[in-house]
């Protein structure tokens, strides 16, 4: 299971997970009303890495992702996550991608 709580703010979908991968935030499919508005669509500033076609951001890779792997991965994309108050060591806080 991986714990999250899916947020609106349309057009898109924001995740937030809990756990394990607590502080890192996606946001996911966006949809719009015509195909029109697809192409013109600009993502919310606070939107920092294009993971979309990164296999490792999927559920299925996510649910047995470890903290370190995750935060191996966001360092490639230039994010680095800093210490929280969390259980494990190095437990850190991403900022939101998409």
């Amino acid at each position: 299971m991986l714990p999250k709580t899916r947020f609106g703010v349309p057009p898109i979908g924001v995740d937030v997970f809990e756990g394990s991968l607590e502080g890192l935030v996606l946001s996911e499919e966006a949809e719009f009303s015509d195909d029109e508005k697809a192409p013109a669509f600009v993502p919310p500033a606070w939107c920092v890495a294009e993971v979309t076609d990164d296999v490792r951001f999927s559920g299925g890779i996510l649910v047995s992702a470890s903290r370190r792997e995750l935060s191996a991965w966001l360092a490639e994309y230039g994010i680095r996550l800093s210490p929280g108050a969390d259980s494990e060591p190095g437990h850190d806080h991403s900022a939101p991608m998409y």
